[in-house]
């Protein structure tokens, strides 16, 4: 289960490609992709191993003028289903 304090970095063997507005994330070794929107786009690309999952969501709060706690809410729910299919690491 992740936590606020985590850092998280993109797998090594991710590869992402941009269409029509959404960002693609293959998963090579699953053989699968996933669809990412502009606001999930946004949280992989945070997630550069540099900022903590409170530093995202405090980021993201800001840039889309949301309210604070639906945006740590679907955050950490978001940011751990990237972590569970493989696409994000936890830096230790």
């Amino acid at each position: 289960m992740l936590n606020w304090d985590d850092v998280l970095v993109t797998a090594p063997t991710l590869v992402t490609r941009e269409s029509d507005g959404e960002l693609v994330v293959v998963l090579p070794e699953q053989g699968k992709f996933v669809v990412l929107n502009a606001t999930g786009a946004r949280v992989l690309r945070l997630s550069d191993g540099t900022r903590t999952l409170r530093e995202i969501a405090d980021t993201l709060a800001v840039e889309f003028s949301a309210d604070q706690a639906q945006v740590e809410a679907d955050v950490l729910r978001f940011a751990q289903s990237l972590v569970d299919r493989g696409a994000l690491h936890v830096l230790k």
